[in-house]
């Protein structure tokens, strides 16, 4: 083993441990917070950072072995993950506010008031 492979298995160890601990705060955030918006919140956040962290430990690992075909695989499934996780969480947000009954949530401010009728 070279310095390289060592310094690489490191940054490998060290970036899935991150992504698992973001895993881990999204999964108790899902459990424990109290209601819809902030329990997508914790899983769209935190989620996504963890998955991202692991599609890159995933790209880094095979790209290493000799396929850099793969790291580049990996860094464009972070790009979709990151364009799509918004739209996703965005969208099941505003199913849960227009079929939510009223006094479900304790909005301090709503802005969708007005569009709650509107399809």
């Amino acid at each position: 083993m070279n310095i390289d492979s060592i310094l690489i298995n490191y940054l490998i160890l060290g970036l899935a441990t991150v992504g698992v601990i973001f895993m881990l705060i999204s999964a108790l955030g899902i459990l424990r917070l109290p209601d819809v918006f902030t329990r997508m919140h914790a899983a769209g956040k935190a989620a996504t950072l963890g998955v991202s962290c692991l599609l890159l430990v995933a790209g880094i690992y095979f790209g290493a072995l000799g396929d850099i075909s793969e790291f580049w695989r990996m860094v464009a499934l972070i790009g979709l993950f990151f364009a799509t996780a918004p739209i996703a969480t965005t969208t099941m947000a505003r199913a849960a506010y227009r079929t939510a009954k009223p006094g479900d949530f304790t909005l301090t401010l709503d802005e969708m008031e007005e569009t709650k009728g509107e399809k």
